[in-house]
């Protein structure tokens, strides 16, 4: 269930290519679960970071996997944008098992 969602300016050019895949080899995950959602902003203020991601994982992963699944994700979205990782702004929030429901069913790990 690694679910990121990221918010990119206007101006963000993408490749054509599989995001989800590149995140996948970058982070040396599986793609099986990932999901990444992608929303423009139209307005920025303060500190100007041209993506800003929300990374969700469920709390069942290892510090090491964590770490390997938000960097992953800061340098596919480098690439994918072609933007430098210093435009990119990743945080992760960790939820706990019976905290999500998929298929109207809470999910348990």
């Amino acid at each position: 269930m690694p679910i990121a969602n990221c918010i990119v300016t206007t101006d963000c050019q993408h490749n054509s290519f599989d995001l989800v895949e590149l995140w996948a080899k970058e982070s040396g995950q599986s793609s099986e679960h990932m999901t990444i959602n992608i929303t423009t902003s139209t307005h920025q203020y303060g500190n100007k970071y041209t993506i800003m991601a929300t990374l969700w994982l469920p709390s069942i992963w290892s510090k090491s996997n964590i770490s390997s699944l938000q960097l992953g994700l800061a340098k596919a979205l480098a690439y994918y944008f072609n933007i430098a990782p210093s435009e990119i702004h990743v945080i992760t929030q960790i939820v706990e098992s019976g905290n999500v429901v998929e298929g109207g069913k809470e999910i348990q790990w």
